[in-house]
This record gives C-alpha cells, sequence and structure tokens, in this order.
C-alpha cells in the first residue's frame, strides 16, 4: 500500500503477543470465565442493546477481544484487521473459548471488497479505531457498503484531542501532535 501503512501494520503486529500476554487485556479471564467480557464492550452494553442474533462485523478487531465479547452476547460475529499477527492471537483466543468465530485479514479500505456487501446488521468500532486511519472517507465508504438496509453503525471513540496530547509531559497538559487530519502520518 505505502510505507506509513506497513509501518503501522509493523507496529500493530509487534504489539499483537505483547497484548495477548498483558493482564490489561484480560486473555485468561477469558478463557477461564465463559461469562467474561472485555471492559470495552460492558462500558458499551447499555448502548449496544440486545444484539443476539445480530450479524455484527467487528473491525479492526485486533487480538479479538471486544469480538469475542460480542460473540458471548449473541451476535454472529466476523472480525477484520489488516494485522496477521493479531488475528493469529484473536484465532487462538477464540478456539480456547469455542467461539464460532470468522476473522478476516484486510485492511478497512478493502473491507466491502473481500466481505460480503449489505450482509451485516452490525458494524461495531471499539474505542482507539479511527485515529489510526489516515482518512475517514474511506473507511466510512466501507462501512456503508458492508451494512444492510436498516443495519446500524456502532461508533465510540476518544476526542481527537487525547490523541494529541504529548503523554511525557506530566506537569502540564501539551499538544505533542497534530489535531486535525492532515496528509502525512504522525510516526
Amino acid at each position: 500500500m505505502n510505507e506509513s501503512f506497513d509501518v503501522n501494520r509493523a507496529n500493530w503486529n509487534e504489539r499483537a503477543d505483547l497484548h495477548a500476554a498483558s493482564p490489561d487485556y484480560q486473555v485468561e479471564q477469558f478463557v477461564s470465565q465463559p461469562e467474561h467480557l472485555s471492559e470495552v464492550v460492558r462500558f458499551d452494553l447499555p448502548r449496544l442493546g440486545d444484539i443476539a442474533g445480530l450479524r455484527a462485523l467487528h473491525l479492526q478487531c485486533h487480538i479479538g477481544t471486544d469480538t469475542l465479547s460480542l460473540a458471548r452476547l449473541g451476535a454472529r460475529v466476523c472480525g477484520l484487521d489488516f494485522s496477521p499477527a493479531s488475528l493469529a492471537q484473536a484465532r487462538r483466543l477464540a478456539e480456547r473459548c469455542d467461539a464460532a468465530i470468522d476473522y478476516v485479514e484486510a485492511s478497512v479500505y478493502d473491507a466491502a471488497s473481500v466481505l460480503p456487501t449489505e450482509s451485516f446488521d452490525l458494524v461495531y468500532t471499539g474505542i482507539g479505531a479511527l485515529n489510526w486511519l489516515p482518512r475517514i472517507d474511506g473507511w466510512a465508504r466501507n462501512v456503508a457498503a458492508l451494512l444492510k438496509p436498516g443495519g446500524r453503525l456502532f461508533l465510540r471513540e476518544g476526542h481527537p484531542l487525547l490523541f494529541a496530547l504529548d503523554e511525557d509531559c506530566q506537569d502540564q497538559l501539551v499538544i505533542g501532535f497534530p489535531y486535525f487530519e492532515h496528509t502525512e502520518p504522525t510516526i
């Protein structure tokens, strides 16, 4: 695709094993507690409503903890991510939890060309997904193409200002990264 895309994918490939081993992602709780849901999906649950029986697509699913949580709520789920290492961890988790989840390796910009269009009741994107995208318009076109008529997008994202703050500055708030969309990625 391009150098920044490749750098971003390498970043997520590198993080996959670290995240799967991190207590923050609670992988072992998913395995040992069949009712366990991710903190992200638990937070979203009041707004998600009943998703049992829905065909759901989780974009940018990473290692699949939120994807598995959606499946545990009764949705028939497909997870999509561009990181093969992340998807390997997601598939491993689903297998360990005996969950029937389809995982597809592709960029969100190619989602409608690798998945059947108008086939999902719900497209889900959890927090911290959109800030990694250089352009939102291509992402939105793919979401629209994948949703069934009457389907819905569930999107929760942090305010862009949070992603512009320099975390290394402890004594004050410092804008260290671009706030507005720009043509070149911040690497």
